[in-house]
């Protein structure tokens, strides 16, 4: 082989070599941010579950609230008023 020839073949190995490197540098980049992206998007889905189970437990414990101001009005007008609907 003639040396301009070893010379033309080296220079297409090493441009290559250079695409290849750089081809390999975006998708790890484009890795790197789709990873960066689905732990954000993680972390929002964790924070909106633990929202929505303190709202869930509160609307339960209002409801219980209800239930027992409920009992005790139940209560106080069986006890204030006749069977027959008339006061005592």
């Amino acid at each position: 082989m003639s040396p301009r020839l070893l010379h033309l073949v080296a220079l297409a190995a090493l441009t290559a070599t250079l695409a290849a490197a750089v081809h390999f540098t975006r998708l790890r980049r484009a890795l790197l941010t789709e990873r960066a992206a689905h732990r954000l998007t993680d972390a929002a889905h964790h924070r909106e579950l633990q929202h929505a189970t303190r709202h869930h437990h509160a609307a339960g414990l209002q409801l219980a609230v209800l239930a027992d101001a409920d009992d005790v009005l139940d209560a106080a007008l069986n006890t204030h008023h006749r069977p027959e609907g008339g006061h005592r």
